[in-house]
């Protein structure tokens, strides 16, 4: 059975991990805490470490906090501490820049960074609306379009001008509690929302305005996170209900099962594959979709849990649907901390980060 390799430890931050983002080219990686400052990490030498050959064998997890500290082969490139003045909930490297990026913090603001000259990142914009906490920040693929969600059960569109100018261009309240996070479609201008009111909302652009082109329910408490295969064909979502759940669109008439994610307010989603709330023992954080290997399978699913393990599921499409079949799963992959993210790199096949309670970050490896 595959299994996950520890290559590094990054450490830092003070508080708890909420968050990882990798950059375009997955070598720079991006964290926010509870400690209110973002990080921004490398490995000292990117060619080197992603061969594998600095892997001879599984690092073991370090729940020492006083001997702790950073891996020799990587290294913490920046501290952004200047912006906001509660704990940065979420963080994400714009996708067609190498430096700008976003935060969005408990103090109910989103920051935009960028650097000039490749210097360090400076403040650009600071967008303003959310009543409360911003708990989640996401870029569209094409970075033309910014969401953000919160506490105040709203998720917030906003639209790149450029130079740091943004217009919000939607505000969207249909849910009816906390908005947990949101992510957009890898190919479409579509967005998913996922909430503590059970429910997964699917949002698009209908005459210059953006309204609920789907309500997907199933999970029977909080929807924590979700993420969309590579090629947008599905959505996998986890849950305080224990389970994972994949979902897509219910073929009509006239139309493809294989022409993926295309929303209209009178279509419906189907789930058409389910982890049983039997293989987690606690709530599910975190979910992240790999590429597809070369075998022809759909890729791997990383999940973050409660119950302080990280678990990895090989996702393959049969004639009658899907199968999640489990892999791996690394116990106590941050001590006996909660696991608050998971984040495959999206360059480097096999490379996994994850965050947690225990204000560490760790790199992990995976045969593809």
């Amino acid at each position: 059975m595959p299994q996950l390799k520890l290559a590094a430890e990054l450490v830092g931050h003070e508080g708890r991990v909420w968050q990882v983002s990798w950059d375009a080219s997955g070598t720079r990686l991006a964290t926010c805490s509870g400690d209110k400052s973002a990080r921004i990490w490398a490995p000292i030498s990117p060619s080197h470490f992603y061969s594998g050959d600095t892997i001879t064998e599984s690092m073991q997890v370090d729940t020492d906090d006083d001997d702790r500290k950073t891996s020799s082969s990587w290294q913490c490139i920046e501290v952004i501490d200047n912006a906001h003045k509660r704990t940065v909930r979420s963080i994400a490297f714009e996708p067609t820049q190498s430096n700008a990026l976003a935060t969005a913090s408990f103090d109910g603001t989103t920051a935009i960074w960028d650097t000039a000259d490749n210097s360090t990142h400076e403040c650009i914009a600071t967008l303003e609306g959310h009543e409360n906490e911003a708990k989640s920040v996401a870029w569209s693929t094409n970075g033309q379009l910014l969401a953000t969600c919160g506490r105040d059960k709203s998720v917030w569109i906003w639209e790149s001008n450029g130079e740091g100018d943004f217009d919000c261009i939607s505000v969207l309240m249909e849910h009816t509690q906390d908005v947990k996070m949101v992510v957009w479609h890898p190919t479409q201008d579509l967005l998913a929302s996922f909430s503590y009111d059970n429910t997964i909302r699917v949002w698009k652009e209908d005459d210059d305005d953006w309204v609920s082109a789907a309500t997907i329910a199933g999970h029977t408490s909080t929807v924590w996170a979700g993420d969309f295969s590579t090629n947008g064909k599905y959505l996998a979502s986890v849950s305080d209900d224990r389970t994972v759940r994949i979902w897509a669109q219910r073929a009509s008439e006239g139309s493809s099962a294989d022409a993926g994610f295309y929303y209209r307010p009178d279509l419906s989603y189907e789930c058409i594959a389910k982890v049983p709330d039997s293989v987690h023992t606690r709530a599910i954080y975190s979910v992240s979709w790999s590429e597809p290997s070369d075998n022809g399978d759909c890729g791997r699913l990383a999940t973050g849990c409660g119950d302080n393990t990280v678990r990895v599921f090989k996702v393959t499409e049969t004639e009658s649907g899907l199968n999640v079949d489990l892999e791996c799963a690394q116990e106590y992959a941050h001590g006996l901390s909660d696991i608050n993210c998971v984040k495959w790199n999206p360059k480097h096949k096999g490379w996994l980060a994850t965050c947690g309670d225990d204000g560490v970050v760790r790199i992990w490896y995976m045969e593809p």
